[in-house]
């Protein structure tokens, strides 16, 4: 018979150490993929705008915009465009005065009264604390 000379780890040390080394790696890439999910729907949702409008006459409506910050920082709203058909903006008038402060997880509301019957959607120009200018997504009318 050959003799060995040579010792190794215990089959009971080597199991810990493999199973610790795959719980470690489970975690990290766990971690990896939950921080990239955040960041997509972080993305995705800025601002959620909820938008309702009431004619005050043919050509004139009385425009509210329910505003909600879903960005983990405070933003301030800079503007509220009109949008054309044609995707042109014009900055409209806001009776309250620009620009509000949101913060994190925060709600505000915006009224505006819109005379040009031409615009069909409105969207918000905002800034982020960390200095980024951004614009929402379009909401109709209706």
């Amino acid at each position: 018979m050959a003799r060995r000379d040579r010792k190794g780890l215990s089959p009971l040390v080597a199991t810990v150490v493999l199973i610790s080394a795959t719980i470690l790696g489970g975690m990290l890439i766990y971690s990896y993929f939950q921080e990239s999910v955040d960041k997509m729907q972080g993305l995705s949702e800025g601002l959620i705008i909820d938008v309702s409008q009431a004619s005050l006459s043919q050509t004139t409506r009385l425009v509210y915009l329910e505003v909600l910050n879903n960005h983990d920082v405070q933003v301030s709203v800079t503007a509220v465009n009109g949008i054309y058909p044609n995707g042109t903006t014009v900055q409209l008038q806001t009776q309250e005065t620009l620009p509000i402060q949101i913060a994190p997880g925060g709600k505000t509301s915006i009224n505006t009264i819109v005379t040009d019957p031409g615009i069909v959607a409105v969207s918000i120009s905002y800034q982020t604390i960390d200095g980024r200018n951004l614009t929402s997504e379009p909401q109709q009318l209706k």
